[in-house]
């Protein structure tokens, strides 16, 4: 894995020594890697090679066996243990999962998908959370048409819009 960012930059994710086992299976070994703010970080394997499950270890879906994990300079490596912690957590850190078509409530609107999150994330008020939905939908490409209809409606790269504006709204 290669971080190309500038080198004077402060780390905002740092991984060391990551292991996940699931019963006698290694899912990931070893992985260790640094992104420095303004960087980028492309993870490239086959499929079975633990990229998600890297991944979900970082936001707190999965627990490492082994390892550190610090994403803006505080460590992740265990579970939040409150409410406010998983929330502060996720403000730090969201993923955009790579399946368009299972990530998204299929009872919710696109609008109303990343209204929770500011909701659960921001002090805004319900004018201000209005407002910064139609922002973000203007940032990934989606008209107000495509933020009420059902997800069914929309086409997967929509889909990933919605959910790139779900973890912008973090």
């Amino acid at each position: 894995m290669t971080d190309r960012t500038p080198t004077n930059a402060a780390p905002v994710l740092e991984v060391e020594g990551l292991r996940k086992t699931f019963g006698d299976v290694v899912a990931v070994d070893g992985v260790g890697f640094t992104l420095s703010a303004g960087g980028a970080l492309a993870v490239v394997g086959e499929s079975g090679s633990g990229k998600t499950t890297v991944a979900r270890m970082i936001v707190g879906l999965e627990r490492p066996a082994a390892g550190r994990i610090a994403a803006c300079g505080r460590d992740r490596s265990r579970p939040a243990r409150s409410a406010r912690e998983r929330r502060r957590r996720g403000g730090e850190v969201q993923i955009v999962f790579q399946d368009p078509y299972s990530s998204l409530d299929p009872r919710q609107s696109p609008a109303a998908a990343v209204e929770e999150v500011l909701r659960l994330h921001t002090s805004l008020d319900a004018d201000g959370r209005r407002a910064r939905v139609a922002e973000l939908a203007g940032l990934v490409g989606l008209d107000e048409r495509q933020m009420a209809a059902a997800p069914s409606r929309l086409s997967g790269g929509q889909r990933q819009r919605v959910a790139v504006a779900r973890a912008l709204a973090a």
